[in-house]
């Protein structure tokens, strides 16, 4: 391209602008960016709606109740205020700006630590562990929002219908409330990841808002060198806070790619190693980091059993591929090739005694409803059913089934309600189903003054290792309480040793991830025995 059409172009996007920039009611925009920093009480009375429904949908695990409370929300109004004062130089726009925002943020964080305290529910769910480890995408969210919000507020087009979209992909709310939820519960680490969350969202917005007024003609007023100057520091310092907040927002992001290129990679390898047609196939497989070395657990459908000798070679091959020590458990499921090759003779067989009757009833019973519980495990991953119990009734076709399963939060009737209805069709008979449920860790209780885990209890937390290998999304919520005979320092810091002691068991001995757990301790209440809860929170799924 020559220099005449270079020249053409350019007049051509300049031409296109100052269309653009004709056509926006500057004094409309800025009256409203007028009123959206002017401090009233219902301007707080409705953010301290919004801040406590949040709070009440983050406790609770409702997706749908925090969504309605970013749509009440009313802090992406002087937000936005905020990105029109720092590139146009307004003083006291910016000064009413920052100072709402700033009483928003504390009155936000503070009226939800206080209901934190009050409230009784106090466990870390998984809409409030999704807000506290944010990543660069967070951030391109938001600018990417922002620039939406702020070109809504410019051009007044389709205003109704972007605004509540820009609340809800922002979510400026929730984090806040989780902030608050954080200092309320004394949990640093939620804390900190909320208001990060919060402040990336924050820059992100401030940032799009820069552009998109500047683009529609919103200039800084510069007559002096003064106001250059200003307008330098104003730029520099948001460039300065960018970088900053990038650098955790990177690792994350890194860490997460990290951890699905591996995964890639061994999925590679092991389908290099097993798949065989019309002998063996992958079906899925997991894995863990464990004393430095790959812990990979897989289950595979085979016409033939694998030897342990081919196993040991598939290990080195992939260590070798990896470059890190790798140890291989392969769940072998055998399967039959096409259909019979022989016809099946039938036999007439003798009359069987009552007992060797009831036997093989019972072991066809057994046989049947194993062979559904698999698929009721998949459904209630990564619970494993540790037994159950089967019962008839002369005067009804309706089979009993008693499951006992491995979880820490009790199903819900519509989850038990699905799971009847799957072994009514296994087995063609309907069902009634019972459900118990047992923690996968019981409460490690202590003696007064001790922090160190017995061996016992050392043993106990192995069985977190086995909800991780089927379900390496999970989160482990260590919650610990204190014991009542020491003063409030001494026994905050026994609790702190506690649940950083069961912490350091869980990544040191059992190779789980630092990321996947959550520690806390239960400031508001002590107790006669000090104990130790561990809780198994599965990912949530839509």
């Amino acid at each position: 391209m020559n220099d005449i059409a270079i020249k053409r172009v350019i007049i051509l996007v300049r031409r296109w602008i100052q269309n653009k920039v004709a056509v926006i009611n500057h004094q409309a925009v800025i009256k409203d960016i007028l009123h959206e920093v002017e401090v009233t009480a219902g301007y707080f009375v409705t953010l301290t709606l919004a801040n406590l429904i949040a709070l009440s949908g983050l406790i609770n695990n409702s997706a749908p109740v925090i969504i309605g409370a970013m749509l009440i929300s009313p802090l992406m109004g002087p937000i936005l205020s905020f990105g029109f004062a720092f590139i146009t130089g307004e003083e006291i726009v910016l000064k009413r700006a920052v100072r709402k925002v700033a009483f928003s943020v504390v009155l936000t964080i503070v009226v939800a630590a206080l209901a934190s305290v009050i409230s009784p529910l106090h466990e870390i769910t998984s809409e409030i562990a999704s807000r506290t480890k944010p990543n660069i995408y967070d951030l391109a969210i938001a600018f990417l929002s922002g620039t939406a919000g702020a070109v809504a507020i410019c051009t007044k087009k389709n205003y109704l219908t972007i605004v509540p979209g820009v609340a809800i992909a922002t979510a400026v709310i929730p984090p806040l409330s989780v902030t608050g939820f954080g200092i309320g519960i004394g949990s640093l680490s939620i804390a900190f990841g909320g208001f990060l969350l919060f402040f990336t969202n924050f820059v992100a917005i401030i940032i799009a808002t820069c552009a998109v007024f500047y683009f529609y003609g919103f200039k800084p007023s510069m007559i002096t060198e003064a106001d250059v100057a200003y307008l330098k520091k104003r730029v520099a310092l948001l460039a300065v806070v960018l970088f900053v907040i990038s650098i955790p927002l990177i690792y994350t992001l890194h860490k997460s790619i990290s951890e699905i290129s591996m995964q890639k990679k061994i999925s590679e390898l092991l389908k290099q190693e097993i798949d065989r047609e019309k002998k063996s196939r992958l079906q899925t497989f997991n894995y863990i980091e464990k004393d430095e070395a790959l812990e990979i657990s897989a289950v595979v459908n085979t016409v033939d059993y694998i030897r342990d000798d081919h196993i040991e070679d598939m290990e080195k091959d992939i260590g070798a591929a990896l470059r890190t020590p790798v140890k291989l458990n392969l769940d072998q499921i055998k399967v039959q090739p096409r259909g019979l090759k022989e016809p099946v003779v039938t036999v007439i067989a003798p009359p069987k005694p009552p007992w060797d009757v009831l036997k093989a009833s019972r072991e066809d019973v057994v046989k049947v409803i194993k062979k559904t519980t698999g698929k009721v495990e998949k459904l209630i991953s990564p619970s494993p059913i540790t037994d159950f119990q089967v019962g008839f009734n002369d005067t009804s076709v309706t089979v009993s089934i008693g499951l006992t399963i491995r979880r820490d939060d009790p199903l819900s009737d519509d989850q038990i309600l699905l799971i009847s209805r799957l072994i009514a069709d296994e087995i063609g008979l309907p069902v009634k189903l019972t459900v118990e449920s047992n923690p996968f860790v019981p409460p490690l209780v202590f003696k007064k003054g001790e922090t160190a885990l017995s061996a016992e209890m050392k043993k106990s937390l192995g069985a977190i290792t086995d909800a991780y290998r089927k379900d390496n999304k999970i989160t482990i919520l260590v919650n610990s309480h204190a014991e009542s005979s020491f003063t409030y320092r001494k026994r905050i810091q026994f609790a702190e040793q506690r649940a950083g002691e069961v912490a350091n068991v869980l990544i040191s001995v059992y190779g789980i991830p630092e990321t996947s757990i959550n520690t806390s301790v239960n400031r508001k209440k002590a107790v006669k025995e000090p104990f130790v809860k561990v809780t198994v929170r599965p990912e949530q799924r839509e």
